[in-house]
């Protein structure tokens, strides 16, 4: 596929059909480290956290964002098909992700990422990893990179978000919380 054709790649909230296609794409990523392995029904509990591109039906590439309280999420599980890459779907996914989380009223949203300019030119900046605890203690523990990890924590405030929450009562919309393991290619 070339990367003109990948530009054109539609993203999407994931479905239910979607479940085995996306397994299958992130299990790909698992074997050298880059993504921690997610199962089916780590999935499919998660799976509206989750956005798609996909270019004539077939996956190549997906994003989640899963919050952890009501002012703070996490992007994980970030990838793009290596054939699609230079063509801007990564950046469109995490974009799709920052609206979502703008929505839901999230304040702040943080990664792990051997991508820091990726991230960098979508508005993050690294911050320690110390400052997220729940996530080492509650992910990175089971990490097989853990001992040696080359990851970097990076934030970005939502301004509106506050704003909005505010608006709401301090509240904003609920979601169900989840906690997990971002890596990100």
């Amino acid at each position: 596929m070339s990367v003109t054709a990948a530009a054109a790649a539609r993203i999407r909230r994931a479905r239910l059909s979607d479940v085995d296609a996306l397994a299958r794409f992130i299990s790909a990523w698992t074997t050298d480290g880059t993504l921690l392995p997610r199962t089916r029904d780590d999935l499919v509990r998660h799976l509206g956290d989750f956005r798609v591109a996909l270019d004539d039906g077939v996956i190549v590439g997906c994003g989640a964002l899963q919050p952890v309280d009501a002012a703070l999420a996490e992007i994980r599980t970030v990838a793009v098909e290596p054939a699609c890459r230079g063509a801007g779907i990564g950046g469109r996914i995490v974009r799709a992700l920052m609206r979502d989380a703008r929505r839901a009223g999230i304040e702040r949203v943080f990664c792990l990422t051997r991508r820091r300019s990726f991230f960098a030119r979508l508005g993050f900046h690294e911050v320690p990893r110390e400052v997220f605890p729940h996530k080492i203690w509650n992910d990175c523990l089971a990490c097989p990179r853990l001992s040696s990890c080359d990851e970097v924590a990076m934030l970005r405030r939502l301004p509106h978000a506050a704003r909005k929450r505010a608006v709401l009562g301090g509240e904003g919309p609920r979601r169900p919380m989840s906690l997990g393991h971002v890596s990100t290619a």
